[in-house]
């Protein structure tokens, strides 16, 4: 996948920080490829949800509303900041890894173009810990 210089440099910057992972979702609510997350402290293995729809990985009410997020990102096409509580309990399975108490997220979900006239397919979940 081509992303743009700009965009790069904007994930490499929220990366460094070992905070953050991103994940590469399509407009459906599947997870397509992650970035960073590597930080088990804060942090589960987020690879195995690659190839999976939010229906599949987590409950109904939060996968509802994790869609419900992306559709209004695709509805206006604007960035949306986000902050959102995710417990094991949230989850169909357990987590490989990571903190295992409820956890606090900032989210800034982005929709993402290759060019600006392609058609929006996919969006940027930034999230980083924030847990106290």
């Amino acid at each position: 996948m081509d992303i743009p210089i700009d965009l790069q440099q904007h994930i490499i910057e929220e990366l460094q920080s070992d905070n953050v992972i991103v994940f590469v979702m399509s407009c459906g609510g599947e997870y397509l490829s992650l970035l960073g997350g590597s930080n088990r402290a804060l942090y589960s293995d987020g690879s195995f949800l690659i190839g999976k729809h939010y229906s599949e990985v987590l409950k109904e009410k939060k996968a509802k509303y994790f869609q419900s997020l992306i559709d209004k990102v695709v509805s206006t096409g604007s960035a949306l900041e986000v902050e959102y509580e995710l417990a094991t309990s949230d989850f169909f399975s357990t987590l490989p890894g990571g903190p295992e108490a409820l956890q606090n997220f900032h989210v800034t979900i982005l929709p993402y173009r290759r060019v600006k006239s392609d058609p929006l397919d996919k969006i940027l979940w930034i999230v980083r810990n924030i847990t106290k």
